[in-house]
């Protein structure tokens, strides 16, 4: 959760269609939904209309509407301040099914096994298509330093394919 936003409202659109994503259709979010947040320290407000775009297997923002609540006009400043990429993360992960596995390394410190592989991977998506930081996340679940987690991502996506730079070919 961002520390500066407060969520107000977090909702699916029309039909509460759900659609999965990922390599073992684990994970699922609505295909529409919207969110409205005020900051907590600027007189500010932000709606923002997403849906999941298949052909980029990421949460795509339809919209954003960024008002204040004092009456006057947005600044430069202010669009500053939204960090669209965390509220769009809010809003996903309020909406998404959540990732229900938790982790014990069975050898901290040392190579992970098949499952925990499936799981750095099954990370590895949620966080990129709620617009997360999937590296960060994975670090931080293995405990492991950013050398050791890149050699595990690229075995995940060797293993299950992985979206965005981590594709094959890419």
């Amino acid at each position: 959760m961002s520390d500066f936003w407060i969520p107000l409202e977090t909702s699916p659109v029309g039909r509460r269609r759900f659609v999965p994503f990922g390599p073992f259709d684990f994970h699922r979010l609505p295909a529409r939904f919207t969110h409205r947040a005020e900051h907590s320290q600027h007189p500010l407000r932000v709606t923002v209309a997403m849906s999941f775009d298949d052909s980029a297997d990421r949460v795509r923002v339809d919209s954003v509407t960024l008002e204040r609540t004092d009456g006057q006009s947005v600044a430069p400043s202010d669009m500053t301040r939204l960090q669209l990429a965390q509220v769009v993360h809010d809003a996903a992960v309020k909406v998404a099914e959540p990732y229900g596995w938790a982790f014990d390394r069975r050898h901290p410190g040392g190579p992970l096994d098949d499952d925990e592989v499936r799981g750095l991977a099954q990370i590895y998506w949620y966080e990129y298509v709620t617009w997360g930081k999937p590296r960060e996340q994975i670090m931080a679940a293995f405990e492991l330093t950013r050398p050791s987690a890149s050699r595990w991502i690229r075995k995940a996506r060797d293993r299950y394919g992985l979206p965005g730079p981590h594709q094959e070919g890419v």
